[in-house]
């Protein structure tokens, strides 16, 4: 019954008012005070009752309200952990297929570089142990297009000569910008110190290296320059290129601290001369060539611990003939006696 009439406070409450109105009429109709004034207390106390129903159901309902907000919240908290569990998975899910996708394109790279450059490499090593006509070609267009050589080319010291073989890349036409073809012909000449020319040799793809060192060994002969049978090494100018090449490219391609490019010539065992610098591979020293005029270089160098003094004196006096002869990309300062041309 109590159960019932707390579920109905409406009904509780219109009850409490109609009681303590009928309380309240009785106890004016006693004559007897006590129990005149018991009676006004307990219909006052029941009119009291009505209010204080309805008034503690809103609080009840407003607590069962904020009892039900809170569970739902508590809900969605919940809901939001499981979320957030899942997509803090997902990220580390897709975090480590990224890692794995990186790790697997940077092996793809790294055996790629690997492949070209053993590619690479043997190119270079045929130049000395099988020179020919397509080995020369691939080397020179090789070394060309990773800017190992000169745009024109480079060259080595022939020995016991005053006399220099330039080996010149091979050109396409540039008018139309095509590339050089493997079966034109490849051009080798003989040039002094400061890069005069002094003869010219084809290299056709019907001529084997030995027709090209015949040829060398005649012209060598003409110009007074020829160092006797005795002394003529006949494949050493392949295995000098071959050198050089392959030492250019160990520099730029193995992180060196003066990365060698655009090699003109090699003045072993310490001293490159570039298109631009005058380097040492060990330790990575490099003067610019537009310096090279200025004085005391040569104190200045003794000074180094490091210094191979012979290789240093043979590359800076090449280096200053051929820039003074302006055959190197930097030039020396046009006089006002010298035509514009």
């Amino acid at each position: 019954m109590l159960k019932w009439l707390f579920r109905n406070r409406w009904l509780t409450a219109a009850g409490s008012v109609l009681l303590g109105a009928l309380v309240l009429y009785l106890s004016h109709s006693v004559e007897d005070p006590w129990w005149s004034g018991t009676l006004v207390n307990a219909g006052t106390a029941l009119f009291l009752f009505a209010p204080l129903a309805l008034f503690g159901r809103h609080i009840e309902q407003r607590f069962d309200n904020v009892q039900e907000a809170q569970k739902e919240i508590e809900s969605r908290q919940v809901a939001a952990a499981a979320e957030l569990a899942s997509l803090s998975e997902e990220v580390a899910n897709t975090q480590g297929e990224i890692r794995k996708t990186r790790e697997e394109l940077a092996d793809a790279v790294s055996r790629r570089l690997a492949a070209s450059r053993q590619i690479d490499n043997q190119k270079f090593s045929d130049i000395g142990e099988m020179p020919s006509h397509r080995s020369l070609f691939d080397a020179l267009t090789r070394a060309r297009k990773l800017g190992l050589i000169s745009h024109e080319g480079c060259r080595v010291k022939i020995e016991y000569t005053s006399l220099y073989l330039w080996f010149e890349t091979p050109s396409g036409d540039p008018q139309f910008n095509e590339p050089p073809h493997p079966d034109e012909d490849l051009f080798l000449r003989l040039e002094d110190v400061g890069g005069s020319e002094v003869r010219r040799i084809a290299w056709s793809n019907e001529q084997d290296a030995e027709d090209v060192l015949i040829a060398l060994a005649e012209e060598l002969v003409s110009l007074a320059q020829y160092p006797g049978d005795h002394l003529y090494n006949p494949g050493k100018v392949f295995a000098d290129l071959k050198e050089l090449l392959e030492l250019a490219h160990r520099s730029a391609t193995g992180g060196s601290f003066e990365p060698l490019t655009s090699v003109v010539q090699y003045c072993p065992p310490q001293w490159v001369i570039t298109s631009t610098h005058l380097i040492a591979t060990d330790p990575g020293y490099a003067i610019p060539i537009l310096r090279i005029n200025e004085p005391r270089w040569h104190e200045h160098m003794s000074e180094k611990t490091w210094l191979d003094y012979d290789s240093f004196s043979t590359a800076f006096s090449t280096a200053k003939a051929l820039y003074e002869a302006r055959r190197l990309e930097v030039q020396p300062p046009r006089s006002k006696d010298d035509p514009p041309f």
